[in-house]
């Protein structure tokens, strides 16, 4: 969990906790609650302040949910996690960003990373490239229209 925010941890912490009861405690599927406004209301609320740091209490509180009940319904709904759900928010804005010809830094603060080593490795993980790389591809696709040899 090295390099993982507060949000991530303790949203690791939540769904371990709800491991053991799945597996240990009484049937788990049917405890999880139809909550598809209150998710929207968490998506909306992710999808309009992921440049600030964010937390779980902040998108409960929002969405009017218990923290357990947000993460399994969030889940069974969205299939991801919030935290997925916030970061893939920021790598789609980050992949905007970069196109642009944003340097990666600079990407990296516009889109609520802590720092750059982080959104580097999200943002890798997600893509497959890391964000310079990204960066370059679309320079030289934009960047002299096919010319080269010529």
């Amino acid at each position: 969990m090295k390099g993982t925010g507060e949000f991530g941890k303790e949203e690791t912490l939540l769904f371990l906790l709800s491991y053991l009861i799945q597996n240990y405690g009484k049937p788990f599927a049917s405890c999880i609650p139809e909550c598809r406004q209150e998710i929207e209301k968490a998506c909306e609320y992710m999808a309009g302040h992921f440049t600030e740091r964010i937390y779980l209490d902040q998108i409960c509180r929002h969405a009017g949910l218990s923290k357990s009940t947000l993460l399994r319904a969030f889940t069974k709904e969205k299939g991801v996690t919030p935290y997925r759900y916030l970061e893939t928010i920021r790598i789609n804005e980050a992949k905007k960003l970069l196109s642009e010809g944003v340097h990666p830094v600079e990407a990296a603060i516009r889109t609520g990373f802590s720092d750059q080593s982080h959104f580097t490795n999200y943002f890798n993980q997600f893509i497959g490239l890391a964000p310079g790389t990204y960066r370059e591809i679309f320079s030289e696709k934009d960047g002299d229209g096919g010319q080269h040899g010529e």
